[in-house]
């Protein structure tokens, strides 16, 4: 499938602001379940914009040193997904908890197994995973059925949380937004020793389907076999080639799409929008 991805970002201010630096992850991944066929991202005022790679993807920054009431970042990216059966290779007869606790297993995968900033072993997390769990008959079935429960615990409400909410505050309201249905989900199965990394990306939506006009957020579990099994506990799927992925990370703070400091008044509005459309023959044929 190829899609195309537009993320639109206005900050106005009060007052002149100046001296704004700012970093954006909003660049899709190449892997092996994608590639990005071309991407580019646009600033007003108009400034350079540099880049660099890190761990989880690339990192796009810039300054804007002249006095300015409005800035203006504008992503587009044409990307061709590859994930039309999420389930290949998905083995639910093998219980595979073993490789959880072999310590070579674990240091190779420390960062992802740990609390961070967004994601903290909440004994409630831990009583939810470990509920699912009796009742699975292995990784496989354990991470489906979480992925299940989850979707089913919270109810989706873009008014309920905001960006820097905790878990104790979704786990209170039971609701929230993908970012917190992720965060909850990962520090379910890190409690159980699975790492577990966060995924900012695009949705490609349809009837029923949560997260399609905003930057979306679900979750990759480590199996056994070594592959990241990628899940969406927003909307009870596995990712599949309606997803774009865009940064990985441990939460929601190594992956924000747009992060950045000024000088200026202390209050801004911030409006952003997310497009992501199928592209016609003509297009791909273009």
């Amino acid at each position: 499938m190829i899609l195309l991805a537009t993320h639109r970002t206005v900050y106005e201010y009060p007052s002149p602001a100046f001296e704004s630096h700012n970093e954006v992850r909003l660049m899709p991944l190449t892997d092996d379940s994608q590639t990005c066929r071309e991407f580019r991202v646009d600033v007003l005022p108009r400034v350079p914009v540099f880049s660099y790679e890190d761990i989880g993807g690339t990192v796009h920054h810039f300054g804007v040193r002249q006095p300015h009431v409005r800035m203006e970042i504008v992503a587009t990216a044409t990307v061709e997904t590859r994930r039309s059966d999420p389930y290949a290779d998905v083995d639910l007869l093998t219980d595979g908890w073993d490789f959880y606790a072999a310590d070579e297993n674990r240091q190779a995968n420390v960062e992802y197994l740990t609390e961070s900033p967004y994601v903290t072993f909440h004994p409630e997390a831990a009583r939810i995973a470990q509920e699912v769990r009796r009742g699975a008959t292995g990784i496989a079935t354990f991470l489906l059925d979480l992925n299940r429960h989850i979707n089913e615990l919270l109810t989706y409400d873009t008014d309920a949380t905001h960006v820097h909410s905790t878990l104790d505050e979704v786990l209170e309201k039971r609701a929230g937004v993908c970012q917190d249905y992720a965060h909850l989900m990962i520090a379910c199965c890190r409690t159980q020793g699975v790492p577990t990394r966060y995924v900012s990306g695009y949705l490609y939506g349809g009837p029923g389907i949560r997260g399609e006009q905003a930057t979306h957020a679900w979750l990759e579990c480590l199996l056994p076999q070594g592959r990241w099994l990628a899940l969406d506990p927003t909307n009870a799927l596995l990712a599949n080639d309606h997803h774009i992925r865009v940064h990985v990370g441990r939460d929601y703070s190594e992956v924000a799409p747009t992060k950045g400091v000024y000088v200026g008044p202390p209050a801004s509005r911030l409006l952003v929008e997310v497009s992501v459309v199928a592209a016609s023959p003509a297009s791909v044929s273009a």
